[in-house]
């Protein structure tokens, strides 16, 4: 499956499959590495991850990869777009230094220098996955998942004209009389005036002239025959745009998304919002999810009576979202952050990163009309003065590049959150009688609804009652195949009980109107070596209503019987 967008005149090389791989270990200076005197003597696949690999399970260190490439027929431009990878990478292509990626999980593009060789090319590829204390990376030790060293996605390679589209972005401005606003963004070079042809959905084309302002072409169009995107109907369409030497198709979804009153309208009607949080991860393959893994877990949340999906902790694979907007569920996806610390907040790199990694987020997902939420910085210490700058500044960076999805963060900071102006949707965190929580010695399953109720009443604040609330995360964590007929720690049992209360003690409180558990699956976290090891046990956030496997425990059927219930 090929994600969108469609660039379908261009000659697209795919460069997933087996490449050249050599491992250079953990004591290497990543600073001074460079392409030259290096052997290949592994295979390695990609997408994939070395860290999962049999020779080296759970190494961290640096591992590097080489393709041979031939081009077909003489190129113009060269783009270079590789979809994810991490979690520190360099780049060279014909011996010549390209770039260093340190935005984990993003997408990232890249133009390669074109030779007259029509001989094999090399491109080169190292990663570093070593965990580094630096507050200026994005990845921090201690993230409660595990970083994964390896390509995550596909690589391509973009065989371009003088002059190439970018993305043409589609937003919906009226979804009665079906118009939506088209910016086309040119790149390379880009002529004083430019001619294009536009259409929808396979249909009749029309030829424009335009001038284009600081490479963009911006324009309002008709979708002809227009359907509204929905959970309940899904209804999709392409827009084309052909400007001679290079053309791209787009899919989008006519609908709207705003926040009113205290809720989260979806096409004028109030939502409300059941489902889950989502790791890409998997035992054998982390990050580089086969197309069946991502079939087979919409297929799970369907079968859970989901309609929402909180995208964890970073930028998605583009190929999901694809499914997303195609099975009708209802997205969060947010740039990489969990738990950051007041010297990350006000570190100028980190913050440059930050607003790097959103801005990349948006510009690759911009047109998936089931994301309707925009997140970032995930548990962060928003409670401080000193993290508003940064906040402000992430809040104002996804409005002003995309205003036709809500805003938020998730907090774990309750009452004490002094970043909550900002956003459009109030998202909190909390485990009650789990841990992090002062009343962690009462049973789970009586305090969660006070603590959910003070949460709620807290929202009703007078500066804060007219923005939506949700629950971003609550839940505990099972075994799976771990019974007991008390109900112990740990047990199945245990976990469905306090699933199912959390449930319908969130939807009690008339002021939440989302709740995405904590989580759908468990997934590999830290385990091998710190302080709070005991606290993963199999290096696991043990969390999931399925297992790593995706084998069912206990609280699945409790919560999907819940859920489909509160969506009747």
């Amino acid at each position: 499956m090929k994600s969108y967008p469609d660039y379908f005149k261009r000659h697209i090389i795919s460069l997933d499959g087996i490449w050249e791989f050599d491992w250079l270990g953990d004591e290497l200076d990543w600073k001074t590495l460079s392409s030259s005197g290096l052997a290949f003597r592994e295979l390695m696949p990609v997408p994939g991850v070395f860290d999962l690999n049999l020779e080296r399970p759970g190494h961290h260190g640096v591992g590097i990869y080489r393709k041979k490439i031939r081009l077909i027929g003489r190129s113009e431009r060269l783009k270079l777009k590789i979809n994810g990878m991490g979690l520190l990478g360099k780049i060279w292509f014909d011996g010549k230094f390209i770039a260093e990626y340190d935005l984990p999980y993003s997408g990232m593009e890249y133009e390669l220098p074109v030779t007259e060789r029509n001989d094999e090319h090399e491109l080169i590829i190292a990663i570093d996955n070593r965990f580094n204390f630096d507050p200026a990376l994005l990845f921090q030790p201690g993230y409660d998942f595990y970083g994964f060293g390896g390509i995550y996605r596909s690589v391509e390679l973009h065989q371009l004209p003088p002059c190439s589209i970018d993305r043409v972005k589609v937003t919906p401005l009226d979804i009665t009389q079906g118009t939506v606003r088209l910016d086309i963004k040119l790149d390379g070079k880009v002529p004083v005036e430019c001619v294009y042809s536009l259409g929808f959905d396979g249909g009749a084309t029309r030829q424009f002239t335009a001038a284009p302002v600081d490479g963009h072409i911006i324009l309002e169009a008709i979708v002809p025959d227009f359907k509204i995107w929905s959970p309940e109907t899904p209804h999709l369409h392409t827009v084309e745009v052909d400007i001679g030497e290079d053309a791209v198709c787009e899919r989008f979804g006519m609908r709207t998304v705003r926040a009113e009153n205290g809720k989260i309208m979806l096409n004028g009607s109030p939502l409300r919002l059941c489902g889950f949080n989502r790791h890409e991860s998997h035992p054998q393959f982390g990050p580089a999810q086969p197309l069946q893994l991502m079939v087979e877990d919409l297929q799970w949340l369907k079968k859970m009576n989901c309609n929402f999906i909180r995208c964890v902790h970073y930028p998605q694979d583009q190929r999901f979202l694809d499914l997303c907007d195609q099975f009708g569920f209802l997205v969060w996806e947010e740039s990489l952050g969990w738990g950051n610390k007041e010297a990350q907040l006000i570190n100028p790199e980190f913050i440059a990163k930050q607003e790097t990694e959103t801005a990349r987020m948006v510009h690759n997902s911009c047109n998936h009309p089931s994301i309707i939420i925009w997140g970032f910085l995930n548990e962060a210490e928003s409670n401080l003065e000193a993290a508003r700058p940064l906040f402000q500044r992430l809040t104002s960076l996804l409005r002003e590049t995309d205003g036709s999805r809500l805003v938020s963060f998730a907090s774990c900071r309750g009452i004490t959150d002094c970043c909550l102006d900002f956003v459009d949707v109030i998202s909190m965190n909390l485990y009650p009688g789990w841990f992090g929580n002062s009343n962690s010695n009462r049973l789970p399953k009586t305090c969660i609804a006070p603590d959910i109720k003070q949460l709620a009443q807290f929202a009703c604040r007078a500066d804060l009652r007219d923005k939506p609330m949700i629950i971003s995360e609550i839940g505990i964590c099972a075994f799976y195949g771990c019974h007991d007929l008390v109900g112990s720690q740990w047990t199945e049992e245990f976990q469905r009980d306090y699933m199912a209360e959390a449930v319908r003690a969130v939807f009690a409180e008339e002021r939440i109107c989302g709740l995405a558990l904590w989580q759908m699956f468990d997934a590999r976290s830290y385990g091998s070596e710190g302080p709070d090891i005991r606290g993963k046990p199999r290096g696991y956030n043990c969390a999931g209503v399925l297992d790593e496997y995706r084998r069912p425990k206990l609280s699945a059927a409790a919560v999907g019987d819940l859920f489909g219930k509160l969506l009747k």
